[in-house]
């Protein structure tokens, strides 16, 4: 019998939250994938790590076929998708053994072993048990199984219906797997690289805030060794070298430092100061990178940090503002003051850095009126700001606030709460100062004066995706012509291709741009009917105002989404038929017109969401104006059906210039006929 077992890891999509989750990939699975890959013991693990956010969704019937081992992670806005995976992967592969872990799972096991239907439970950091463990899950079945899990630390599991842990082993160093498995990631290659790379130096934080979930999961404030960062940053180099990580034409990627607390503040001396040395040892090591880190505002009282920090090609800094409060301060252990934090930022910002302030709204000394007056101040003193609503989190003390339902009620003790919305931008909890609707009124209103740094992040990954797509058919079209006899393939096909993209592409961007401005040209219409209101109904209308503003805008958000989906696809699928110009053998035209019929299908099914995204959020809309019944929200809503009707047609008439366009093309292929080879046709 083989040795040898297969090993799928899972991180779900994301649904919500900072961008960059999307462009840059989850550390979780890239070390718990390097902890097999070097484990001595009985069964060896092949394996393979699938990020829905680059792979797109997994199959868990058809994707798991020959896996002997599922591991899920998530944090706790995916919970819902990672649960829908684990129950999937149950149904359809009984024998399947599943674990899970990561910042939710870990802290909530007895919810993800009874409704994830997952078997184990890793309890914090995994890397020095998921040999062990996988080894008895292999080998062991039914009360044996169980025996042999109480055997394993830092687990837990169902003994005969019953929730079961193991005690955990004290701290693991952060290096316990030196090197990140970027080789088990699926599809890294030069025509799918990352956006960035990624840089973990320490694990921790020397700080104790009570709304961070970082201080349950990494215990403590640990470095990895000197020797370990740079083989990490040559890892990063080479990845880089071979175009699996994203280099702009001036030859300098990007690459994320961890998300913890890299340089800690003055006061932690002894971490401060190995850091200050490491920083300095960095040189000749991170050039060509542009890097960014997490760090505290007080790095501005430490001039020789900072400037080492420069001096290593840091040029970015997440700094945690929190709040302008300095009761919010102390009452979330945010050891800073208020004017301290206006300075450092001053400072950093005069040293060149690109500050990005991360802010919490919803804290208890918060108004409405203090939170408006944040975001004036936080623009002076930064460049983006991140933007989030308080959220508990599992193994903080918030997580003891009373939860609400999807509808703003409280939600009932016998059900899940709606994960999903538990993204940072969505109200959760019950408080006596909000409901959930004003609550996202005053998010809507706050993030308007402000300059989000998801903004940047998703213009900058949809740029790299673009110039990524770019390269990837300049090197197929290049392989193509090398592979075709005489070139003939290659010289009918190639300018049907072309003009389908052209055509697809050109519909697409300017159907982009219509709905776009007319959503703009609704936002300006909110703004000049209910500006000209006066007293005594000037604050229901500036109510009114934000609440439709705030609806168009996340219309408007989900709809460059959904356009931007779209516009993948159909870079995918379009790619994919010039893949085919590789063959030419029989069946030359089948293939290709089997590659169109897959890229109507996906288009039709995109359009479908699109349309379903469109007319969810014009409900929306309707629904605002329903709740504040009045003369001048009544006739304002004919103008929100001549909008609905206005995108429908819009979306109605992409669809059928596409549809027409591949039609064309399809017909177009009968006039292609491949190189015929000793006499032999092509069947038809």
């Amino acid at each position: 019998m083989s040795h040898i077992r297969n090993v799928m890891l899972v991180a779900p999509k994301s649904t919500g939250g900072n961008f960059e989750y999307v462009a840059i990939p989850r550390q979780g699975p890239l070390y718990i994938s390097g902890a097999l890959k070097q484990w001595h013991g009985e069964f060896l693990y092949d394996r393979d790590i699938w990020y829905e956010d680059r792979n797109g969704k997994i199959d868990p019937d058809k994707d798991l076929e020959d896996v002997d081992i599922l591991m899920v992670t998530a944090l706790i806005n995916e919970a819902p998708r990672a649960y829908e995976i684990t129950r999937a992967a149950r149904e359809s592969h009984p024998e399947l053994k599943i674990i899970g872990g990561g910042p939710h799972m870990s802290p909530l096991a007895e919810e993800a072993l009874r409704y994830g239907k997952v078997d184990v439970v890793v309890i914090r950091e995994g890397e020095d048990v998921v040999g062990q463990l996988c080894d008895v899950m292999v080998k062991y079945t039914g009360d044996d199984l169980t025996a042999h899990l109480h055997k394993v630390p830092g687990i837990a599991f169902l003994d005969g219906g019953k929730f079961a842990h193991t005690e955990k082993r004290g701290l693991i160093p952060a290096d316990y797997v030196k090197l990140p498995d970027f080789d088990s990631m699926r599809d890294l290659t030069p025509r799918n690289p990352l956006a960035a790379g990624v840089l973990e130096t320490v694990r921790g934080c020397t700080e104790k805030c009570t709304f961070c979930q970082v201080i349950q999961q990494f215990l403590g404030y640990r470095m990895v060794s000197r020797e370990t960062e740079l083989l990490r940053l040559a890892q990063i180099h080479k990845l880089a070298e071979d175009g699996k990580i994203y280099t702009a034409k001036d030859g300098r990627f990007s690459v994320f430092i961890s998300d913890d607390l890299h340089p800690p503040p003055l006061r932690a001396t002894k971490f401060r100061d190995e850091r200050l040395a490491r920083l300095k040892s960095w040189k000749g090591h991170s050039d060509d990178m542009w890097m960014i880190c997490q760090t505290r505002a007080e790095v501005g009282q430490d001039p020789e940090l900072a400037q080492a920090m420069r001096q290593a090609n840091i040029e970015m800094l997440y700094l945690g503002v929190e709040s302008s409060s300095a009761e919010n301060l102390k009452i979330i252990r945010k050891r800073q003051d208020p004017t301290e934090v206006h300075r450092d930022l001053v400072t950093l910002n005069k040293m060149g850095f690109i500050v990005a302030a991360m802010t919490i709204i919803g804290l208890p000394y918060d108004t409405e009126a203090g939170i408006m007056e944040m975001a004036d101040w936080v623009k002076t003193v930064s460049r983006y700001q991140t933007a989030n609503w308080l959220t508990p989190l599992p193994a903080t003390v918030n997580w003891n606030l009373t939860p609400l339902d999807e509808d703003g009620s409280v939600l009932p003790e016998d059900k899940m709460r709606p994960y999903h919305m538990y993204t940072g931008r969505q109200f959760v909890f019950q408080d006596k100062r909000w409901g959930m609707q004003e609550a996202q009124e005053i998010y809507a209103k706050y993030t308007g004066r402000l300059h989000p740094v998801d903004k940047m992040y998703e213009r900058i990954f949809r740029m790299f995706r673009s110039r990524a797509y770019d390269g990837v058919i300049e090197q197929r079209r290049t392989e193509s012509v090398a592979s075709i006899s005489g070139g003939r393939v290659q010289e009918l096909a190639e300018p049907r291709i072309g003009q389908l993209e052209e055509s697809v592409f050109a519909t697409l961007q300017q159907t982009k741009e219509s709905v776009l401005f007319t959503l703009k040209e609704l936002t300006n219409s909110v703004s000049a009917k209910f500006g000209q209101t006066t007293a005594p109904g000037v604050s229901r209308s500036v109510e009114m105002r934000n609440a439709i503003t705030a609806r168009v805008n996340n219309l408007e958000e989900t709809i460059s989404l959904r356009m931007e989906e779209l516009n993948d696809t159909l870079s995918t699928k379009i790619g994919d038929i010039r893949a085919s110009l590789s063959s030419t053998r029989e069946g030359f035209q089948e293939s290709l017109a089997f590659k169109a019929d897959e890229l109507g299908k996906s288009v039709s099914v995109k359009l479908g969401e699109l349309r379903t995204s469109a007319s969810t959020g014009l409900t929306e809309l309707m629904e605002t104006l329903a709740s504040r019944k009045g003369g001048l929200e009544e006739s304002f809503s004919a103008h929100i059906s001549e909008l609905g009707e206005s995108v429908s047609v819009k979306l109605g008439e992409m669809g059928d210039s596409i549809a027409v366009a591949m039609n064309d093309f399809k017909g177009r292929l009968d006039t292609i006929s491949p190189p015929r080879r000793s006499g032999i046709t092509p069947s038809r």
